[in-house]
């Protein structure tokens, strides 16, 4: 497994590496000037693949996303996670966030997993974006970001832990048809560790990656659609030591805007393959779930 994921990164990068050459190459006298740049809307079109936006000097953000992942075997398995996230540009292709997280677990007859119904306060998460190549002339941008999460429930049981991470995340994104086709790439690594309440017990270390991407057509100037396509995986041990699972998602997202600065993204994903390491069957439904669905309302000011 650890072997297709390392094609599947290669083939991102290599697929965008013909249109990131000819970005960075100087315009030739009579193409396209700064001002006649095509531009990509500032939100999140591309469903849970993430644009490389930063907004403008000095706007902040407010944005209410709700994620919720359901699905495991044959009993109940329901965990809506929101995240409340304050933004703010402090400079030129530069972002910040803080976001408190609040997560319910609907958990019954699940092999594997006690049985829990309950909502709790989830931990913190900070985020640093940096648009190290802003738009250029062909329509190409890509950022860089880190965000450190501190959490308090188990991503899988919600039984309560102690639990330390810090995703890095690259995005790229690129106009290809200006006003019509949009497309995003993003490559994510995320190490971390974590302890349960229990007196001594050990922290136990792991990682998790991520690489989506996204293609999303402008219907009218408020109104677009897409589809996604996300390979995460999951290993013991921070430096992906070793593969414990890997699932394949694919899914329609929506987004309405509702003035300039506001909009709602709707993102769902069902998981269509997978493999959990030494489990049978055509779906890793020991590390993930069936269907990932996020609702983003998002406003700038």
């Amino acid at each position: 497994m650890k072997l297709r994921l390392r094609y599947a990164l290669a083939f991102g990068a290599l697929s965008l590496s013909p249109a990131f050459a000819a970005d960075i190459a100087t315009p030739a006298p009579g193409e396209a000037t700064l001002a006649e740049q095509p531009q990509a809307p500032g939100d999140d079109i591309f469903g849970f693949t993430s644009p490389s936006d930063t907004g403008n000097v000095g706007e902040k953000s407010f944005s209410l996303e709700s994620t919720t992942r359901f699905g495991k075997g044959n009993g109940l398995y329901v965990t809506p996670s929101v995240k409340i996230e304050f933004g703010y540009a402090i400079a030129e292709n530069v972002w910040v966030a803080l976001s408190p997280f609040v997560t319910n677990y609907r958990i019954r007859d699940v092999a594997g997993i006690d049985n829990l119904s309950r909502t709790r306060f989830d931990g913190l998460s900070s985020e640093l974006i940096w648009r190290f190549l802003p738009r250029t002339p062909y329509g190409l941008a890509a950022s860089f970001s880190v965000e450190p999460r501190w959490a308090q429930l188990d991503g899988v049981s919600g039984l309560g832990v102690n639990a330390l991470s810090a995703e890095f995340k690259f995005y790229i994104d690129q106009v290809i048809i200006p006003d019509q086709l949009f497309a995003a790439l993003n490559l994510n690594y995320q190490p971390g560790a974590q302890q349960a309440f229990a007196a001594g017990s050990p922290w136990v270390s792991g990682s998790a990656t991520n690489v989506s991407a996204g293609l999303t057509w402008q219907i009218t100037p408020s109104l677009f659609v897409g589809a996604e396509v996300r390979y995460l995986g999951v290993f013991d041990g921070a430096y992906l030591n070793r593969t414990l699972g890997t699932a394949l998602f694919v899914g329609p997202n929506l987004t309405v805007k509702f003035s300039e600065k506001t909009a709602l993204n709707i993102a769902w994903t069902p998981q269509i393959s997978g493999d959990a390491n030494g489990v049978g069957g055509r779906l890793d439904l020991i590390n993930f779930e069936r269907h990932q669905l996020r609702v983003k309302f998002a406003s700038a000011f």
